[in-house]
């Protein structure tokens, strides 16, 4: 693709863009601290260990920024709609999740292109995820 051609910038993929699996577990890991630390309302969704939490979003955004696959060998189609309908995610719990990974993602300094992107791509995956008023 070229630069005109690709929202994420002059990049191959979105996994070039971000950085690659590094950039990625950080922002992954600084994500889930965010939310200990700072939103209670997504951190109570979670279980007490959330390193398998932090696995399976690290593969996932692997896998599904371009990088190699690490989610679908292991589980399958995402089916993220099927896997987050358990729990009771409102309005609340989607803006707090934005918020914090929108912190992970400034505190990693993604910006430009690639944050555009990501942040119309999860803003709308996170609406999606609400299931209760």
């Amino acid at each position: 693709m070229t630069e005109a051609s690709s929202p994420w910038g002059p990049f191959d993929t979105p996994y070039e863009a971000i950085g690659g699996q590094d950039k990625i577990r950080s922002i992954v890991d600084r994500f889930y601290d965010i939310i200990d630390a700072d939103a209670p309302n997504v951190r109570s969704l979670l279980p007490r260990d959330d390193s398998t939490s932090r696995d399976r979003l690290y593969a996932y955004l692997v896998e599904w920024s371009g990088g190699p696959a690490l989610y679908t060998p292991e589980r399958g189609d995402p089916r993220m709609k099927m896997r987050h309908n358990p729990f009771a995610i409102g309005g609340a719990e989607v803006e707090s999740w934005l918020i914090c990974f929108g912190r992970a993602l400034d505190d990693n300094g993604i910006e430009g292109d690639i944050r555009s992107f990501l942040d119309e791509r999860f803003t709308a995956l996170a609406h999606h995820m609400q299931n209760q008023a």
